[in-house]
């Protein structure tokens, strides 16, 4: 009986701390960058770091989940190119009974070669997007306090964010319609069904 108790325990602490390991990961690595245009101390760097982070949660996940995607493209681009190569290469030859397995292999390779070479753009963007809340927090624009960023990255980092706002908007809408459609529905069949028995069918029945 003291299994299922148990068990459970385990599953949630084992999830903490994967999600606090990646927490710490995410903020080792961008202290590091701040480490290396700043020349501060690593603990200063985190603390620095987390308050940049945390002042910009909504530009991050935006930053992120875009950067991620293209990445991944990137990535997958790669890979069926190489597979495609490969069959082509590899379709023809007389000495191979089974090209499948070659194919697979190389696919694997190039797999390994673009994460490891796109993990440095990954590590370029987080740079930048350090350097952006950076120059946000020191400047304002104003004459003598001049932003360091370009217009256009300021535009697209600020368009990311509104449209990944009127995104949750409509889906809160969404649910929120379909909500009403759902106690609409409840309330109709509330009425249609009769509280009492019918009085005829009930003589019909007895008769």
């Amino acid at each position: 009986h003291g299994r299922p108790v148990v068990f459970p325990k385990q599953w949630y602490q084992r999830r903490v701390r994967g999600c606090f390991e990646k927490i710490m990961k995410f903020i080792n690595r961008n202290a590091y960058i701040y480490t290396a245009f700043k020349g501060s101390a690593f603990c200063t760097s985190c603390k620095k770091v987390f308050g940049l982070l945390l002042s910009n949660v909504v530009r991050v996940g935006v930053i992120n989940c875009v950067g991620m995607f293209i990445l991944f493209i990137g990535k997958f681009l790669v890979v069926i190119v190489t597979a495609i190569l490969g069959y082509f290469m590899m379709k023809n030859d007389d000495d191979l009974y089974f090209w499948a397995i070659p194919v697979l292999i190389a696919s694997i390779f190039a797999f390994a070669v673009a994460h490891t070479f796109f993990s440095v753009y990954e590590i370029g963007i987080d740079a930048i997007f350090i350097c952006f809340a950076e120059d946000e927090t020191k400047n304002d624009g104003t004459p003598g306090r001049e932003y360091y960023m370009s217009k256009n990255l300021m535009e697209w980092v600020d368009n990311s964010g509104e449209a990944i706002k009127n995104l949750r908007r409509k889906k809160k809408q969404q649910k929120a319609q379909a909500r009403v459609g759902k106690s609409n529905d409840v309330a109709s069949s509330k009425q249609t069904t009769p509280m009492y028995p019918d009085l005829n069918e009930m003589e019909m029945t007895d008769k």
